[in-house]
């Protein structure tokens, strides 16, 4: 069988979201959700996550988190619900917070330097570093952080990870 992970990076604002099989990207994507926090807002992030287990058959989750002291009560109460609808679902989620993401690699690495390394293996993420690299306003860093978090809970499902 092959496994088949959905990386995310979420926040009230932004939605990174990468489908992972066989540690390669099979789907990426970044959405933006500008305005003020709304149950609607909720709902739409909700059901854009569920769109992609649906079609997928996503059955595993790997979910990137804020430092906490960047999670604000909207962020927090988008994290209580994605947790309810995965358990809800039978969808088994991992979260890994900053830390336990930096722990992956034997030196500490900038997002810079993760999103370099990241573009450098999959060729689809090469213009979305380019552009990063141009932006003012950080806007591809949730894609990234999805993949990121994707591959790595790629690899501990695997067993190449501790």
């Amino acid at each position: 069988m092959v496994d088949v992970i959905l990386g995310l990076s979420v926040n009230a604002r932004m939605l990174g979201l990468a489908v992972i099989s066989e540690n390669e990207i099979v789907y990426f994507d970044i959405q933006k959700r500008d305005g003020a926090w709304t149950s609607r807002k909720k709902e739409m992030i909700l059901a854009s996550v569920e769109s992609r287990c649906r079609h997928y058959n996503i059955k595993n989750i790997a979910l990137s988190i804020p430092y906490d002291n960047q999670i604000s009560s909207q962020t927090s109460e988008l994290l209580e619900s994605l947790k309810k609808h995965f358990n809800k679902n039978n969808i088994s989620f991992f979260i890994y917070s900053p830390r336990s993401l930096n722990a992956v690699y034997q030196k500490q690495k900038t997002k810079k330097e993760i999103m370099r390394e990241l573009a450098s293996q999959h060729i689809e993420l090469v213009y979305y570093y380019k552009m990063e690299m141009k932006n003012k306003h950080k806007y591809y860093i949730k894609l990234f952080d999805a993949v990121e978090v994707g591959k790595i809970h790629f690899r501990r499902i695997k067993g190449k990870l501790r």
